[in-house]
């Protein structure tokens, strides 16, 4: 009777890989080639895998990352959280497939998803059509309807009041804001971002602060756009004495900027980013920054998604998790 062992050496793979793919394993990536061979090889040689009543009854998970998967790996923030997902049920020995923009409409012909793990910004649309598939899902980082879906998400417009109250403590009346647009569905619905939205209401509302209109800068959530902005602000003058980065890698675009430009400046620049990413600790200068516990969101996201399959209870729940403030040496008193 032929083993696996057998069945590994004629399609030239380990073990273990014939294991995984036998078992029809939705986690591991190999060329399609590779599990042909193995297919192959088992039938060629009469093989029958014995899958175990605990691997047949493991749940599995989907998660729904919002950007691409080339686009994650330069974005910290959704990548870190898409890996205090994906570790949190890999500790629980739950199988886990990853579905980006380029493969999404793959994950409606998997028939073995248990619940769905939706990181970043989806449109309304979208969000029906996950509910539709599977009903087991939670939505981190936005939710499309707070009254449909559960969902686990930063406290922005609070984390906003305070980068602004924190500076002008430091003596700064005119605040600039960098930020970012996204935009949602295959119709690229535009997505205001709190932080932007709270900015706006801040300057409007408090007759102290000198912001104009053309100190906001909007683009994309990367340093190319901080550094662009940043240095248009210093050639156009009057530059404002802080800005409210929305991302880290924004700020550390700006802080770039205002290396270049610092033979030239008018007076020092504060900066203050959001997220807390690990290399913003190493700016120069050390950035000030909202801590946005991309860790906490999404371990929590998972244990609340175990609760929904293993109770049935879908009552929509929004978790708005406290930030805080982490004092560095880019901001500086006036």
């Amino acid at each position: 009777m032929a083993t696996i062992k057998d069945v590994a050496k004629r399609a030239g793979v380990s073990v273990a890989t014939v294991s995984r793919i036998l078992n029809q394993d939705r986690t591991l990536s190999v060329k399609d080639e590779t599990r042909a061979a193995v297919q192959e090889a088992a039938e060629a040689l009469g093989y029958k895998p014995r899958i175990s009543r605990a691997v047949n009854n493991r749940k599995h998970i989907a998660i729904v990352q919002w950007i691409s998967a080339y686009k994650e790996e330069s974005d910290p923030y959704y990548y870190n959280i898409r890996m205090a997902v994906e570790n949190y049920f890999i500790s629980k020995k739950i199988g886990v497939t990853r579905y980006y923009v380029e493969n999404l409409d793959d994950m409606f012909n998997n028939t073995h998803v248990d619940g769905l793990i939706c990181i970043g910004k989806f449109s309304l649309d979208q969000a029906a059509s996950f509910q539709a598939f599977n009903k087991n899902l939670i939505f981190v980082d936005s939710n499309p309807d707070s009254s449909k879906y559960t969902a686990v998400v930063n406290d922005l417009e609070k984390a906003t009041i305070t980068a602004v109250d924190y500076l002008k403590t430091q003596g700064h009346t005119h605040i600039g804001y960098i930020g970012g647009r996204e935009y949602i569905g295959s119709s690229d619905e535009l997505y205001l971002d709190a932080r932007e939205r709270t900015f706006k209401k801040i300057v409007e509302s408090d007759s102290k602060l000198s912001t104009k209109e053309d100190d906001i800068y909007l683009g994309e959530y990367d340093s190319k756009t901080g550094y662009n902005y940043m240095s248009e602000a210093i050639q156009k003058g009057n530059l404002p004495t802080a800005f409210v980065c929305a991302s880290d890698t924004i700020a550390m675009g700006a802080l770039s900027a205002l290396g270049s430009y610092e033979d030239v400046l008018p007076h020092q620049v504060s900066i203050i980013g959001f997220n807390n990413i690990n290399a913003s600790k190493y700016m120069n200068p050390p950035l000030t920054t909202i801590s946005l516990d991309t860790k906490v969101m999404g371990e929590m996201a998972a244990n609340l998604l175990l609760h929904l399959i293993n109770s049935q209870k879908i009552i929509p729940t929004k978790i708005s998790l406290t930030t805080n403030l982490v004092e560095r040496k880019s901001v500086y008193k006036r």
